[in-house]
């Protein structure tokens, strides 16, 4: 069989709340094939379920060699080293396990503060009777919930809102912007850690800072910049893909169910529906779905066409809560497994029951296709999205 044309990124949008519908031909003909970067590089694209669970999964596959000179260009602007989401094991090991232990026991109690911070946010919603609900309540509530763990003041939240959306590409910003706001995150981190050092708090940098000598100021400022960066905009996409799959798919429920874990997680995994891509770059040549990849290769791979693979998945465009299999990809897998997923998992229950309970009858107010995705960020989620209750 003869090699097609690569692709050029990104892929065209597919039907609303669904991903690029060339997915489902690429899953059955070329599951692994080469595409164009928007750089202008070259990478390989994985589509089938096993075989992006195998790139992530696999050591042979690694994010910290995308930095090296050498590496083709995934994006604008270098990411830094040092970050939990641009190093390897060991080095990415000694991070995770200081993050984990000091995250699990605050975010196990950090529901009714979330279902709060967000009733705050719509005792002012509520009466008004229509909203973008990604400026209106998904994004102040990232980052409240955010701010609060982190211990974060109210009037430095905005500068991070800044930040993280421009170090993930979701404002366009050029790579100067990028490296700038970077470094200005990197800095603002080293200092908060220098201040809690000092001066201890309640939260989670004040645990980090004050480990004795076991982590360094650098060391935590790549934590803080870490958990502010996936932290916010993964509970962003989270809440906002959510409501647009419920909306599309019925509505939300209500009342919302007591027993919700099957339905969040369902939701999570119909909730990959863009364009955004993992990337890793391969260490030794490896075979993939029955391809070669060569060593120093990238190789994006697209949990949401795993997420709505048929061969694992039955019926997979449909909301099924109780499905049998549902080791969804929708936090990536391996020893990147997204370290803010009990985050947001715990920060979209919360969101989605508010929701149901505060604004009934909640729908779009525009039809489904006019729902702009942004397909410059590491979390592909709606540019806005308007809605009406």
């Amino acid at each position: 069989m003869s090699r097609p044309a690569p692709l050029t990124l990104p892929l065209a949008a597919g039907p609303p709340a669904q991903p690029p519908s060339c997915y489902r031909s690429l899953r059955h003909e070329h599951p692994v094939c080469r595409v164009r970067m928007a750089t202008g590089d070259l990478a390989w694209l994985v589509t089938r379920y096993q075989d992006v669970r195998l790139v992530l999964g696999d050591r042979n596959f690694s994010k910290a060699a995308l930095l090296a000179p050498d590496a083709p260009k995934i994006r604008s602007g270098a990411l830094p080293p040092g970050l939990l989401f641009t190093t390897d094991p060991p080095e990415h090991t000694a991070l995770r396990t200081r993050m984990d232990a000091l995250l699990r026991p605050r975010v196990r109690t950090l529901g009714p503060a979330v279902a709060q911070l967000a009733d705050d946010l719509l005792d002012r919603l509520a009466p008004v009777g229509c909203a973008d609900l990604v400026a209106a309540f998904a994004r102040p509530l990232a980052m409240r919930v955010v701010g609060r763990l982190l211990g974060i003041s109210t009037a430095d939240r905005d500068r991070f809102a800044y930040w993280a959306d421009t170090v993930l590409a979701v404002s366009g910003a050029s790579a100067a912007e990028v490296d700038r706001a970077q470094d200005e995150l990197l800095a603002y981190g080293a200092r908060l850690a220098a201040a809690r050092r000092a001066r201890p708090g309640d939260d989670l940098v004040s645990a980090l800072a004050c480990q004795g000598t076991a982590i360094d100021h650098g060391a935590v400022a790549a934590l803080v910049a870490t958990i502010l960066v996936t932290g916010y905009e993964t509970m962003v996409a989270a809440v906002a893909n959510a409501v647009l799959v419920l909306l599309t798919q019925g509505g939300l429920p209500h009342p919302w169910p007591a027993a919700s874990e099957d339905l969040v997680e369902e939701v999570l995994r119909l909730g990959t529906f863009g364009d955004a891509l993992r990337s890793r770059r391969a260490l030794v040549d490896v075979r993939v779905g029955g391809v070669l990849i060569p060593a120093g290769d990238v190789v994006l791979v697209s949990t949401a066409s795993a997420n709505r693979d048929e061969a694992f998945f039955t019926d997979p465009d449909r909301l099924l809560p109780g499905r049998p299999r549902t080791r969804h990809l929708a936090f990536g897998h391996g020893v990147h497994h997204c370290p803010g997923a009990a985050l947001a998992r715990v920060q979209l229950a919360a969101s989605l029951e508010r929701l149901s309970a505060r604004l009934p009858g909640l729908r779009l107010a525009v039809a489904p296709e006019q729902v702009v995705l942004r397909t410059a960020s590491a979390e592909s989620a709606p540019e806005a999205l308007p809605v009406r209750w």
